[in-house]
């Protein structure tokens, strides 16, 4: 692809969340309905490969590399055969393989999912479609897993308050195997505050209960951390913001 294309392809995407952002914010109750069209857009399936591939990482269960996608199949052929799934809703997540990672410091391991690239790439592409749509809720005290936002900010929002807010309590919590246990049920009830589009949220639905393979086995995902529902554990967060 030319560089003058890729351009124009990074163009209409930030056009697009900016139309999201605006509508979003003109109405903090909106639901918005007509989304998925928008997931398998070329210009959005594009960036979110792209951030995929940025991001690198292991292969998935089927052993697909990035290097064999590049130069066995070609990007190209890659994203219109999965566009065309998505198109006519044949499209579903397979399953996600399952390692154990070093905790630093600490004894135990933690689990860690590792989806396909074609699944990581309809992620990418729903979390850019929706980002724009919860960021018009969420608070400027919510600092997890957002654009321009870090635990580094968090932390200066934290000195700030201690040093000029006068605030002397500072609580520390963390929720144990929050992607593992957290509750569907309740989690996508409040998804669907904003999005009301069946396809999308099926799409949500179909990547938070994705089975999980584990030397062959096959079981309960856990402790995978997908980019949507990186938002809509946002979305769950954000009612403890307002208390």
């Amino acid at each position: 692809m030319s560089a003058e294309k890729a351009m124009h392809m990074r163009t209409k995407v930030r056009g697009l969340q900016d139309t999201l952002s605006r509508a979003a914010k003109q109405s903090l109750g909106r639901r918005f309905g007509a989304l998925y069209d928008k997931v398998y857009r070329e210009d959005v399936l594009w960036v979110a490969w792209q951030q995929v591939r940025a991001n690198d990482g292991a292969p998935g269960v089927d052993r697909q590399s990035f290097e064999h996608i590049e130069q066995v199949i070609g990007v190209e052929v890659f994203l219109a055969e999965l566009r065309e799934e998505l198109r006519e809703q044949r499209y579903r997540p397979k399953a996600v393989r399952r390692c154990w990672i070093e905790k630093p410091g600490k004894p135990e391991k933690r689990p860690l999912g590792i989806p396909v690239i074609r699944d990581r790439v309809v992620q990418a592409a729903v979390k850019i479609v929706i980002e724009p749509i919860f960021e018009a809720n969420f608070l400027p005290c919510s600092n997890g897993f957002r654009p321009g936002r870090s635990t580094h900010l968090a932390i200066g929002q934290v000195q700030r308050a201690i040093t000029f807010g006068k605030q002397t309590v500072v609580i520390d919590a963390d929720i144990k195997g929050c992607y593992e246990n957290i509750r569907h049920d309740i989690l996508m009830n409040l998804v669907q505050r904003r999005i009301s589009d069946q396809r999308v949220l099926k799409l949500i639905r179909g990547f938070a209960r994705a089975s999980g393979v584990e030397n062959g086995n096959v079981g309960r995902t856990g402790g995978q951390r997908r980019d949507t529902g990186v938002h809509a554990v946002d979305a769950h967060f954000h009612r403890f913001d307002h208390d």
